[in-house]
C-alpha cells in the first residue's frame, strides 16, 4: 500500500506537468501487484480523485468548447465498454492505441495537416470511442493527449482540458463498475492511502507546470507521448502476444 501511494503521488505530478502518462505508469505499477479486474476500477477511483483536483485548479484554462463535445456521447461510450470489458485482448488493443498515438504525433509535419488545428467535431466521437476504450484498457490518456495538441491552445489549457476528460470518464468508469458489481470497499486501506497522495501529487505538478517554458513543455510533452507509444507497441502489445 505505501509502495502504491507513493506512485500515485508520483504519477499524479508527472500527468499536472506533462498532461498525460502519468495514469499509465500508475496502471502499470498496479498490475504487477494486483489482476486487472481490480486494478481498473481502483485505478479509476484514485485518478478521478487526482484529475477532479487537476481540473479545478486550472478550471480558468479549459477549452469549454472542446470539453461539452467530448463529454456529450462519453456516457454511451461507458455503456458500451462495460458490455465488452470481458471480450478484447487487451495487448491489441493496445497495440492500436499505440500506433494512432504515433499517428497523431506525426500528422502535424506532414503536407497540408501541417500547422492546422483538429477540428472540433471531431470530439464528439471522440468521448464515445473514450468511454469504450477507458472501461477496456483503462488508461487512454496519450491518445486524447495527442489530439489536443493538435489544438492552438497554452500547456495550461492542455493540461487542464485533459484532466478534464479524465475527471469525466473516471467519474463514469467507477459508477459503471460499480454497477457492475465491483466492491470498491475490499480495497478500502489502498484507497484511503492513494486518493490523498494522488491529490497531493496533482497539487506539486501544477507548482511545476507554471515555472516550465512553453517551448519546452511542447517538446517535453511529445517526447513523453511518444515513449507512451512505444510501450503500448512493443511491451504492452507484442511482447504479450509472443507470450
Amino acid at each position: 500500500i505505501a509502495l502504491l501511494a507513493l506512485s500515485a503521488f508520483a504519477t499524479a505530478a508527472l500527468t499536472g506537468v506533462a498532461g498525460a502518462g502519468g495514469g499509465m505508469l500508475l496502471l502499470a505499477i498496479m498490475l504487477q501487484l494486483m489482476p486487472p479486474a481490480a486494478a481498473i476500477p481502483l485505478h479509476g477511483a484514485v485518478q478521478l480523485a487526482a484529475n477532479t483536483v487537476r481540473s479545478w485548479l486550472l478550471r480558468r484554462a479549459i477549452d469549454w468548447r472542446i470539453a461539452w463535445r467530448f463529454s456529450l456521447l462519453l456516457p454511451a461510450g461507458i455503456g458500451i465498454g462495460l458490455l465488452l470489458f470481458q471480450g478484447l485482448p487487451t495487448a491489441v488493443v493496445q497495440m492500436l492505441i499505440g500506433s494512432f498515438v504515433l499517428l497523431s504525433l506525426s500528422l502535424h509535419r506532414i503536407g497540408l495537416l501541417r500547422g492546422r488545428a483538429l477540428p472540433l467535431w471531431v470530439f464528439l466521437p471522440l468521448g464515445l470511442a473514450t468511454g469504450v476504450l477507458n472501461m477496456i484498457v483503462g488508461v487512454i490518456g496519450p491518445v486524447l493527449a495527442a489530439l489536443v495538441i493538435r489544438r492552438p491552445l497554452s500547456k495550461e489549457a492542455v493540461v487542464g482540458t485533459l484532466g478534464l476528460f479524465a475527471l469525466a470518464s473516471n467519474l463514469l468508469k467507477v459508477g459503471g463498475f460499480a454497477l457492475a458489481g465491483f466492491s470498491f470497499r475490499n480495497y478500502g486501506p489502498a484507497i484511503v492511502c492513494m486518493v490523498p497522495a494522488a491529490m497531493l501529487g496533482s497539487r506539486t505538478g501544477r507548482l511545476l507546470l507554471g515555472r516550465i517554458d512553453e517551448r519546452r513543455f511542447q517538446l517535453v510533452f511529445r517526447l513523453v507521448l511518444a515513449a507512451l507509444a512505444a510501450k503500448l507497441i512493443l511491451l504492452d502489445g507484442l511482447v504479450r502476444l509472443w507470450r
